[in-house]
């Protein structure tokens, strides 16, 4: 706990300088770019290499997974910041895969039921207003059996890391103006909402930027029969 507090404080006066001088879709470019760099690229390829057919990816951001889909994916990405969504139409157009940008939000998804044969999110969770809404959702168009894998930053599972988080989310919210919680626990989440959570990897990346959070690799499956829509 005590690098990762390091860490922050030694980067993070350079970082809100950065975000005085930058649009938000800019600092979340510069910042991620820094990520991916120091080691989350590695990951995003891990995670999407492999998938193949109807992929739906929530919270597509910049579109910085884009590259990592091979040539065999067809990709319906969703994004709702209309300045994300630009970067991310500018780089659909440059890589293998076939990818589609759709605007709109994980909680309401405008597509029908089953329709998809996996989903990707990346960094999401933590941000959007019901994680709860957004797996229903995701259930609802994945094909029964379908596979969710994710990228996630979760809670501390050490005492003291996560009573912190817990104490400080308020202040880290009004830091990264982007509605992200320091302290979700999207394992849990994908559990209640009926996935069969089949992958759980930790890992943490030490980047100028962005805290050293604890990470998750996640895998998950949806129930072999769709949901009740009763």
């Amino acid at each position: 706990m005590i690098r990762e507090l390091g860490h922050f404080l030694w980067h993070a006066p350079a970082t809100l300088r950065l975000k005085r001088r930058l649009p938000q879709d800019e600092l979340y470019q510069v910042v991620m770019q820094r990520w991916g760099a120091a080691g989350l690229d590695a990951r995003r390829a891990e995670l999407v290499g492999d998938l193949t057919g109807e992929i739906l990816e929530i919270g597509a951001g910049t579109g910085l997974m884009f590259p990592h889909y091979g040539p065999a994916a067809q990709v319906t990405a969703i994004e709702p910041d209309a300045a994300f969504s630009a970067h991310a139409r500018e780089l659909a157009g440059r890589v293998p895969a076939r990818i589609e940008v759709v605007d709109g939000h994980g909680e309401s998804l405008p597509f029908a039921n089953a329709r998809f044969d996996a989903a990707v999110l990346a960094l999401v969770l933590c941000s959007v207003t019901s994680e709860q809404a957004v797996l229903g959702e995701l259930r609802r168009v994945l094909r029964p059996g379908g596979t969710v894998r994710l990228i996630e930053h979760v809670r501390s599972p050490r005492r003291v890391a996560g009573w912190l988080m817990d104490r400080f989310d308020g202040v880290w919210l009004r830091l990264n103006a982007q509605g992200c919680h320091m302290n979700r626990d999207p394992v849990a989440a994908l559990a209640a909402a009926g996935f069969e959570v089949t992958r759980v990897d930790p890992f943490q990346i030490y980047s100028p930027g962005l805290p050293a959070f604890p990470l998750r690799m996640l895998e998950a499956r949806a129930p072999s029969a769709p949901p009740s829509l009763a």
